[in-house]
């Protein structure tokens, strides 16, 4: 059995933000897309893929810059500092 036959046990803005915070130089929206497929088998639609980036945004977790056609994904500031500063 496929892994597209079963559910998924991880959300999909999880498996974004931990692809995001692995490229902290950030990611294209392609990119993503791509690394869904080959390493967690995942077919997305972008608009399924839009939503979670929406989700990420909309909390505070990543900033999302339109270059031509094509997204990129960063983590946010607040979030970087979090992760590797604390509060300070």
């Amino acid at each position: 059995m496929s892994k597209k036959t079963l559910w998924r046990t991880t959300p999909l803005f999880r498996v974004v933000i931990e692809e995001v915070l692995s490229k902290p130089e950030g990611i294209l929206e392609s990119e993503i897309i791509e690394i869904l497929k080959k390493r967690y088998d995942i077919d997305v639609s972008k608009p399924e893929l839009y939503q979670a980036l929406i989700k990420l945004e909309l909390n505070g977790f990543i900033k999302v810059e339109h270059i031509g056609k094509e997204m990129k994904i960063r983590p946010s500031k607040t979030m970087m500092d979090q992760l590797l500063g604390g509060s300070r």
